[in-house]
């Protein structure tokens, strides 16, 4: 993957929180987190930017602990790591081309569900991760664009 894609550590299980890079800015968990393990999280990682959640996690969520989240900067996004194989590396990527297909979108003045079918069509993404990839600044060029765990 080029430079501009962007990596989401894949969690699997609880155990694996203590283990993490406090750098890491994008991750997704892929067991049901009780707050405490939310808590957790945001410990070992400061940095993070973007928590990626399946449906029935995100569903599950207190208001208590999404307001705990949005208010430390987090952004919660509801979706899976389709085709992501935990055993052969922790890292889901989105690759700078989809990045870049976004923002051509954008450009062209489609609207949100369009952009979303394209890219659900080109690669297995959330609707919700495209719709923060689209209101987010990870497509804003130069040198304010966050850097989320790039490769």
């Amino acid at each position: 993957m080029g430079p501009g894609s962007i990596r989401i550590r894949v969690v699997t299980s609880r155990d694996d929180i203590l283990c993490m890079q406090a750098d890491e800015k994008a991750i997704h968990l892929a067991f049901r987190p009780s707050d405490r393990d939310l808590f957790s999280l945001v410990k070992a990682c400061p940095e993070i930017e973007l928590l990626q959640l399946p449906a029935s996690s995100y569903d599950g969520l207190s208001k208590f602990i999404k307001m705990y989240l949005a208010s430390s900067g987090i952004h919660l996004v509801k979706g899976d790591v389709s085709g992501h194989w935990h055993d052969l590396n922790n890292y889901f990527v989105i690759p700078a081309y989809v990045l870049e297909k976004i923002k051509e979108l954008e450009v062209q003045g489609r609207t949100e569900e369009e952009i979303i079918d394209e890219i659900t069509s080109i690669r297995k993404i959330s609707p919700d991760m495209i719709l923060h990839l689209l209101h987010s600044s990870f497509l804003a060029s130069g040198p304010e664009r966050p850097q989320i765990s790039k490769i």
